[in-house]
């Protein structure tokens, strides 16, 4: 599990259900809204844009094996027009 941001409340985590699982709890502290705003601005003003491989949702079953399959370069998105 992926904790981005900081929690509005403490968390409370059993240690030992994470180690018999052999599962990883881990964060990041990436910023508020005003951070993600500025980085967006900057993006925008220096045409950064993300690389992904827009897919249709008749095709997110091929998208998913090909998941399984490691045959993605980039980021799937779906494209909503076409629910």
């Amino acid at each position: 599990m992926v904790n981005v941001g900081a929690p509005s409340e403490a968390a409370h985590l059993h240690i030992n259900r994470l180690l018999g699982a052999r599962k990883s709890f881990v964060g990041s502290a990436i910023g508020g809204i005003k951070e993600t705003q500025e980085m967006l601005d900057f993006c925008g003003k220096h045409n950064i844009t993300p690389e992904i491989e827009l897919t249709s949702a008749d095709k997110i079953d091929e998208a998913y094996e090909r998941v399984l399959h490691s045959d993605v370069r980039y980021r799937f998105v779906i494209d909503t027009q076409t629910i």
